[in-house]
């Protein structure tokens, strides 16, 4: 098997800087710090990831541009058209999928996941219980309802006369030009508060970073306007124009953000997971990672350098993709695995000494780890929307930011420490059987 190995350079970054700043960093399930849950009145550990995009949204005087994946909360949404009726020019991008009322409601094709999304939404807007959707229910509690029965402009990526863009999954709003929201949770329940019919659930573990700074802001106004397009035809995933990393300094720390996709015209160092790998790439001491997915197999390549260097390796994946096929944590461990089709994955790598400190993250009952960061030397925190993954890299819209700050990184460090108490460590006897049945499948297979 061949195995790509990257010499990276510091590539020509746009370079701007603020005077006075200020990055903040937030995390749903912060044992740090507690709040009420607003709608299922939960008293719960965590930072209140809906209070902080409030608390933005309301000191909103001229704009608020949002662009997310899915947006469900009516406290947002309200927030939102309050601040219309004030003459504030809002807008709003949204990924196709999920830009329908409860009315509109998208039956067809159902799987189980989206059926599981549904049933959380009804359940959400029928406050009483009565199977019905009142009229009162809808103008509070659906969140599209309110926002097109209030005349808010929305988009999402069909309107640029495709049938979507792969993903539109960003997830930042930016606010007059200087304020800056980036996070990896939808604005939904089961992103920030945790679903309500399970009450054991604290939300998606997630985090969110705020950063005064009007020159950060303009790289997100640029691609927002790149979205919006002319407000009638947006510009979405291939359709938008290439843009290497722009750094900003922030009061000392040093902010650079890319947005995807990339075109594979481009070299792969140039794309948002090259830029990912070239921060990997820089580890003299640790990579400590907590990821929902994790497929580039490049990216890995650069972490088994890193690791054959010294440096510790630490990985945490979500339960429902770590041990998929595909997964770059096999490769970490030193396993393989075939896919139905009886293959492995291209240029597949499994390192020849494995990590010894990866594993899957372990959290309550219907929540996921929903995280894409990485902290380097405790100096360096990779996040955004951004999955570790070729779609994430070449076909949808999506968010990441590097912020170099130890103050940041350390917030980060604590919350990986967090996850990293309770997580599953290492090949659990179930995977090696699942990897040992799928050979003797394929040597079936292979004789008939």
């Amino acid at each position: 098997m061949t195995m790509k190995i990257f010499s990276f350079l510091v590539p020509s970054l746009l370079v701007a800087s603020s005077a006075f700043a200020n990055v903040s960093a937030y995390f749903n399930q912060n044992p740090r710090s507690s709040y009420s849950d607003p709608y299922r009145r939960i008293s719960r550990a965590g930072d209140n990831l809906e209070e902080v995009l409030l608390t933005e949204i309301r000191q909103a005087r001229r704009s608020i541009y949002l662009a997310v994946q899915e947006l469900r909360l009516p406290l947002v949404a309200a927030a939102l058209i309050e601040k219309k009726k004030q003459g504030v020019d809002v807008r709003i991008v949204l990924e196709n999928d999920y830009n329908f009322d409860i009315l509109s409601q998208r039956e067809s094709g159902e799987g189980e996941y989206e059926a599981s999304k549904l049933q959380e939404l009804r359940a959400l807007i029928d406050a009483n219980r009565d199977g019905r959707f009142q009229k009162e229910e809808l103008e509070n509690l659906d969140a599209i309802y309110m926002l097109r029965a209030a005349q808010v402009p929305v988009m999402d990526d069909t309107f640029d006369n495709s049938r979507g863009s792969g993903l539109m999954h960003h997830k930042f709003v930016v606010i007059d030009g200087k304020t800056t929201i980036v996070s990896t949770a939808n604005f939904t329940m089961s992103c920030i508060h945790g679903d309500v019919l399970v009450p054991d659930s604290r939300g998606n573990a997630n985090s969110m970073v705020v950063v005064d700074s009007t020159p950060f802001a303009r790289s997100f106004t640029d691609e927002f306007a790149q979205l919006w397009g002319n407000g009638r035809r947006g510009n979405f995933g291939q359709s938008k124009t290439y843009r290497g990393p722009m750094t900003t300094t922030v009061r000392g720390a040093r902010l650079t953000v890319q947005f995807s996709p990339t075109s594979r015209r481009y070299n792969w160092q140039e794309t948002v997971n090259g830029l990912i790998a070239l921060h990997l790439f820089k580890a003299t001491s640790s990579i400590r990672a907590a990821l929902f997915v994790f497929s580039d197999q490049y990216i890995a390549n650069v972490m088994e350098q890193k690791h054959e260097a010294g440096v510790q390796i630490g990985v945490l994946i979500e339960p429902k993709f770590g041990y998929r096929d595909y997964s770059e944590l096999l490769d970490l461990m030193g396993l393989a695995m075939l896919n139905q089709k009886c293959n492995y994955e291209s240029e597949n790598n499994p390192w020849a000494r494995p990590a010894t400190d990866v594993g899957l993250a372990r959290l309550p009952r219907g929540d996921v780890l929903h995280h894409k960061f990485a902290v380097v030397d405790n100096r360096t925190v990779i996040m955004g929307s951004q999955n570790w993954s070729d779609a994430a890299n070449f076909i949808n819209d999506e968010t990441l930011v590097v912020i170099e700050d130890s103050g940041v990184a350390e917030q980060f460090a604590q919350e990986y420490a967090r996850l990293r108490r309770s997580a599953v460590i290492g090949p659990i006897p179930w995977l090696r059987d699942q990897i040992r049945k799928q050979e003797e499948s394929c040597r079936k297979v292979g004789r008939n």
